[in-house]
This record gives structure tokens, C-alpha cells and sequence, in this order.
């Protein structure tokens, strides 16, 4: 519970020391991660989390929705080709609470091979269950997710025994 960042506040309390909401709805909160802090502007690295316990890829409580609440929060702040929504597999996890990070996609990653292509989905909700069902069929037990925009209004969805948010975005300035 770090004090918010806040132009009206006097004395507001530096990056690393506070936080800075960029959205909220009853269910999910969006806000910059620390590891944006001393970064150039044009870094964006945020958070999406439920705003009740759900552990992560693993826990059959993770909401259909917050890859919708994601989406819309990074599409305000970056350009849609370049946008990456990842989250971790359970063993690279720092947290144990479910959080989506809103990420840029590295240059070169962006045409992810299709050896992680667990499918296509027309509306974001349905992320989850194609993750779940491509982790299946490659026999993975835990894995993380990633989602980016594909041709014809889709999104890609890709899956990986390895950190997404190592293998293919942007994930510090430095």
C-alpha cells in the first residue's frame, strides 16, 4: 500500500516509492510498474491485477476479463501492432497474485514463431481457455501467456514454458 502519485499532492513521494493508478473498475487495477521509474518516456511498462486473490495461469479463479481491462489500458498508451500482454509461468513469478503486464513486443519479436502460437481469438476473454487448451496439447504444466494483435481484428495468443515478458518485449530501459 505505497502512497499514490499525484500531481495535486505536495511533496508527492518519488517513482520508486509510490504508485501511479491508470485505471480502475470494481474488478481490476492498471499502474505503472517500479521498473518504469528513471526510464525515458516513451517506456511503458504497466500492471493489470484482479482486485481479489487469484494466483496466477494456475488458478481456476483467473478472470475472463482483465485481458479486455488490460488491452484497453495499454491501447491508451501505446500503438496497438506494438502492444504485448504477458503473464508469467508460476515459477517465474515474483508475485503470488495474478498480474498482467502491458508491455511493448521487441523488434525483432515481432513475428513470434509459431512453435508458441496456441491459437487466435476474436474477443480477449477467451485467452484463457486457448492458452489453457494449446499447454494441453504441448503437454505443459505451467507456462506463461502472451497476446498481441494478428492480422483480420484477432488477437495471437502464444504460449511458453519460459518467461514471455523475457523472450519477447521490452520489459526494462535499461
Amino acid at each position: 500500500m505505497a502512497p499514490r502519485a499525484d500531481a495535486r499532492c505536495q511533496g508527492a513521494p518519488q517513482c520508486t516509492k509510490s504508485t501511479e493508478v491508470w485505471a480502475m473498475n470494481e474488478q481490476y487495477v492498471a499502474m505503472r510498474d517500479i521498473k518504469m521509474c528513471a526510464c525515458p518516456s516513451e517506456f511503458v511498462h504497466g500492471l493489470a491485477l484482479p482486485r481479489y486473490p487469484v494466483t496466477g495461469v494456475e488458478d481456476p479463479k483467473r478472470p475472463a476479463g482483465i485481458w479486455k481491462f488490460a488491452w484497453d489500458v495499454a491501447i491508451s498508451r501505446m500503438e496497438p501492432q506494438s502492444i504485448a500482454l504477458v503473464v508469467n509461468p508460476q515459477f517465474r513469478r515474483s508475485q503470488n497474485q495474478l498480474h498482467v503486464h502491458l508491455l511493448r513486443l521487441k523488434i525483432e519479436a515481432q513475428i513470434i514463431s509459431n512453435n508458441y502460437l496456441a491459437g487466435y481469438v476474436d474477443q480477449l476473454e477467451e485467452v484463457w481457455h486457448v492458452a489453457e487448451k494449446g499447454a494441453r496439447k504441448q503437454g505443459l504444466g505451467d507456462y506463461g501467456v502472451l497476446v498481441k494483435k494478428a492480422d483480420g481484428g484477432k488477437f495471437a495468443v502464444y504460449i511458453s514454458s519460459e518467461s514471455p515478458e523475457g523472450l519477447f518485449t521490452q520489459a526494462t530501459c535499461r
